[in-house]
């Protein structure tokens, strides 16, 4: 009989990785069986009734874990549609670690939490949905909408920039789609604050987030990924991530330091000394023209106080007032003044993003 139930297992197990989805499981022998090899620490169960393989589970990404639970939600309860950050999830936008849960779904059934909590959902009735990596979600523009105007404008920006440069979705018409939903949402200003400023040059999540940070410290907003000739080979140029030319024609240039770009196998080139060594040959073809460089990592973005030290050590001009203090509390203004404040009020501790 435990065969027998092992093999189902198995044949189950398979057919759920080969959809990228968790394996959900229904009260039964089967249950009672995943439960056992849950305890002897062959599975893992990343939220109540889901399983999957502990070697498998171990080699995915925050993204693909994420979308695996999603697929076996749906599977679990069809008429949910997946919202917000979820939504973003399987519309591959850019998603900070720390928003990947509690998972975020409309249903009609009315607001709860589910699964331990780690599911939360919201009442609507008849919410428009469309079917992408999987799931059933709201669409790229209602999602886009939900995360700026529920989250802070660093995270909210790094979504709408995904949003344009990867759904096919220009700049215009999100500033349009938000203007057409109207101040009746709450946090509508934020989103349309943040809609204007979305730019599809960003490469990913974390530049965004660096220049939404710049802009709340008060920095004026950079040039993106500029093309700077390369001397030592014509017509061919380099990007740099971030520009300021000043009136005197200086030019300070950011960088961001990935360290993706370094320990990924798929990027470094064969090995993280090779990675390095072509970004120093980079950095010295750049500086021929003798800019200054910033060179900042995502943990100096997220301390306020070191990254404003930064930018200001380095000469970046400022071209309005600040709307957080360097401890990323906001900035005092008053009570007249407009602008957006309510979504800064702290720094942002985990600013990876998944893509």
């Amino acid at each position: 009989m435990w065969q027998s139930v092992d093999h189902e297992i198995d044949v189950f197990m398979r057919e759920a990785e080969r959809r990228g989805a968790c394996l959900e499981s229904y009260p039964g022998r089967l249950h009672r069986a995943l439960e056992r090899r849950l305890e002897s620490g062959e599975l893992v169960s990343p939220l109540p009734r889901l399983y999957a393989r502990a070697e498998a589970w171990r080699t995915l990404g925050q993204t693909e874990r994420t979308l695996s639970m999603m697929r076996a939600l749906g599977e679990l309860h069809p008429d949910w549609v997946f919202c917000g950050t979820s939504a973003a999830v399987a519309h591959s936008l850019s998603v900070s670690n720390r928003l990947h849960e509690p998972l975020q779904v409309v249903t009609s059934s009315g607001a709860r939490r589910y699964h331990g909590g780690r599911v939360a959902a919201a009442h609507a009735r008849n919410e428009v949905s469309v079917t992408v990596s999987g799931v059933s979600a709201t669409t790229l523009e209602r999602t886009v909408f939900d995360c700026m105007r529920r989250h802070g404008f660093p995270e909210g920006l790094a979504i709408a920039d995904s949003a344009l440069r990867k759904g096919g979705l220009s700049g215009d018409a999100l500033v349009a789609y938000v203007s057409s939903m109207g101040p009746r949402y709450r946090g509508f200003k934020q989103a349309k604050m943040t809609a204007s400023f979305a730019d599809p040059r960003p490469e990913n999540g974390m530049e965004s987030i660096a220049r939404a940070t710049m802009y709340q410290l008060g920095y004026q907003m950079p040039d993106l990924q500029v093309p700077v000739h390369d001397p030592l080979s014509p017509g061919r140029a380099l990007r740099v991530d971030f520009m300021w030319v000043l009136p005197d024609g200086t030019v300070i240039i950011g960088e961001l330091d990935g360290g993706e770009k370094v320990w990924n196998p798929e990027m470094n080139g064969g090995s993280p000394l090779m990675a390095l060594r072509r970004e120093r040959r980079r950095e010295s073809r750049i500086t021929i023209d003798r800019p200054k460089i910033i060179r900042f990592s995502p943990e100096e973005v997220g301390d306020l106080y070191e990254f404003n030290r930064l930018l200001e050590t380095f000469g970046v001009p400022r071209d309005h007032e600040p709307l957080v203090t360097h401890s990323g509390r906001p900035h005092p203004r008053p009570r007249s003044g407009g602008g957006v404040r309510a979504s800064m009020r702290r720094a942002h501790p985990h600013l990876c993003c998944a893509e």
